[in-house]
C-alpha cells in the first residue's frame, strides 16, 4: 500500500503550517518593543512608589516636628540637666552632704524621676542612656519612698515599688521618637514596609508614653540618683560574666546616693554608703530555688542602704 494522504484540504494544512511557522519567530523589533514597555513600567512603578514613600516621611516627621517643638522643647534641658548631674556625680565623689532643707523635704511623697546605674556605665551622655534602659526601680526606692499610695512591682519578683519617682529609662523610652536617631532612621527608610515600623512607633508614642513624659515634665520635683561602684566579689556572682547591677546589688559595695532638687537644681543630698543585711527563712520548707534567694538578698541589701539614707536625712532634720 502507498502512503495515504493526510485529511483534510491541502491549502488548510498549509495554511495551518505557515501561521504556525509565523508565530514561532518573534522579529527582533518585537521583542525590543516588549522589553522596553516592561522597563519603561518598572521605572514608572518605582517612581511613583518612591514619591509616594518620600511624600509620607515628609508628613511623618513633620508631626513629628510638631512634638519637639512642644515637649522637646521642655524635656531636652531636663534631660541635659539630669545627664549633666549623673556624669558629674560619676567623675568625682566630693564627700558626704546633707542640706539642712533635704531633711524637711517631703521629697518621699513627692512625684520625681530615678535613676541607677554603674559608676563605669556612666562616662558620657551615650554610656549612660544605654545603662539607662535596663534600669528598673529596685527595693532601694520601694524601702526609702514608702507611704505613697500606689505600688507596682517592677523588678526581682518580690517586692512591691510605687509608681512614683518615675524611671528615667521611662522618659527616654517615651521620648524616643524626639532623637535624632529617631529622625535620621525615618529619612532611611527605604520601603513601606520599614517605613510603617516607625509610624506605629509614632502612634503608640503620642497614645501611651508622651502623655507620661509630658506629667513628668510638669510635675517632676526631684531627681534621685544612686551609682554602684563595682567590686570584686561581685565578678563571683557574675558568674565569670561581666560585672552589673544584679550582681553588685547581691554583694555589699560603695553606692553612691545623690539628691536633686530639679526646680532649683541644687544638690540636697549626696552620700555614700554600703548596703549589707542577710536574711533568714522561716516555715515549715525554708528550701527556696537559688533565683529566688538572690532576689531577696537584692531587696534586704537595697533596704539596708535606704535605712541608711534615711538616718542621715532624720539626724540632719533634728
Amino acid at each position: 500500500m502507498g502512503d495515504r494522504e493526510p485529511v483534510g484540504l491541502k491549502s488548510i494544512r498549509d495554511a495551518k503550517q505557515n501561521r504556525g511557522r509565523t508565530q514561532s519567530r518573534i522579529s527582533p523589533q518585537s521583542l525590543l518593543f516588549v522589553l522596553l514597555a516592561a522597563v519603561t513600567v518598572t521605572i514608572a512603578y518605582f517612581y511613583v512608589a518612591g514619591r509616594n514613600l518620600d511624600a509620607n516621611k515628609d508628613k511623618l516627621l513633620q508631626k513629628q516636628r510638631a512634638v519637639q517643638a512642644t515637649v522637646g522643647a521642655e524635656w531636652g534641658p531636663l534631660r541635659d540637666k539630669i545627664e549633666k548631674a549623673t556624669l558629674d556625680a560619676a567623675a568625682q565623689f566630693k564627700g558626704d552632704f546633707v542640706d539642712s532643707e533635704a531633711g524637711r523635704m517631703e521629697f518621699r511623697t513627692a512625684p520625681g524621676i530615678y535613676l541607677r546605674m554603674r559608676v563605669a556605665e556612666a562616662r558620657d551622655s551615650a554610656g549612660l542612656r544605654k545603662a539607662a534602659k535596663s534600669s528598673l526601680r529596685d527595693a532601694f526606692v520601694g524601702c526609702l519612698l514608702r507611704g505613697q499610695p500606689r505600688a507596682k512591682l517592677e523588678a526581682d519578683g518580690g517586692g512591691l515599688f510605687p509608681d512614683q519617682p518615675w524611671n528615667m529609662r521611662q522618659a527616654y523610652t517615651a521620648t524616643r521618637i524626639l532623637t535624632d536617631d529617631w529622625v535620621s532612621e525615618v529619612k532611611a527608610s527605604d520601603d513601606d514596609l520599614r517605613l510603617r515600623v516607625f509610624q506605629q512607633q509614632y502612634d503608640q508614642a503620642i497614645r501611651d508614653e508622651i502623655p507620661v513624659a509630658i506629667e513628668m515634665l510638669k510635675k517632676a520635683q526631684f531627681f534621685l540618683l544612686v551609682l554602684d561602684e563595682d567590686a570584686a566579689a561581685a565578678r563571683d556572682a557574675a558568674d565569670g560574666g561581666p560585672i552589673d547591677e544584679q550582681a553588685l546589688q547581691l554583694v555589699p559595695h560603695e553606692t553612691r546616693v545623690h539628691l536633686v532638687n530639679l526646680r532649683t537644681g541644687a544638690e540636697m543630698l549626696r552620700l555614700k554608703r554600703s548596703g549589707a543585711a542577710a536574711f533568714f527563712m522561716a516555715g515549715e520548707n525554708p528550701n527556696v530555688d537559688p533565683q529566688t534567694r538572690a532576689a531577696m538578698q537584692r531587696n534586704v541589701n537595697n533596704c539596708d542602704l535606704a535605712n541608711q539614707v534615711t538616718a542621715a536625712l532624720e539626724k540632719k532634720a533634728d
